[in-house]
């Protein structure tokens, strides 16, 4: 009979589980996530305090894996609800200002300075005639 050696833990799994949870968190409190998002970990975390599970917590690994399968699915749902922007600016995307995705005015090129197009305008009534 040959053993076969234990595979340690993917640590990937845990570090992307921590950062799913430090970015729920700081989407939490920003004012750019919908209120009824924000619903989604409220929710999950009644579900873990609560008594009333669907499955019972004395069934060991199956109550533990219940609640652990609720968690990670209510922060997926909870992180995909949230606006892509928001979620770009938290994971080192570019900073957009008034939250909206401009176009080409307005935008540096190569060199970091600002496109800028000059020119005169003059203001005129209706009643004016030039």
């Amino acid at each position: 009979m040959v053993r076969q050696k234990k595979s340690p833990p993917d640590p990937d799994l845990v570090v992307r589980l921590w950062n799913n949870m430090v970015l729920s968190w700081r989407l939490m409190f920003d004012r750019r996530v919908s209120a009824t998002a924000k619903l989604i970990p409220v929710a999950v975390l009644a579900y873990l305090i609560s008594p009333i599970d669907l499955v019972p917590d004395l069934l060991l690994p199956f109550g533990v894996l219940d609640d652990l399968g609720v968690f990670v699915l209510g922060l997926q749902l909870f992180i995909r609800s949230a606006p892509p922007y928001v979620l770009d600016e938290y994971r080192g995307g570019k900073k957009r200002k008034n939250n909206r995705i401009r176009g080409g005015t307005g935008q540096s090129d190569k060199t970091g300075e600002p496109n800028v197009i000059e020119g005169q305008y003059t203001v005129t009534d209706e009643d004016e005639q030039p």
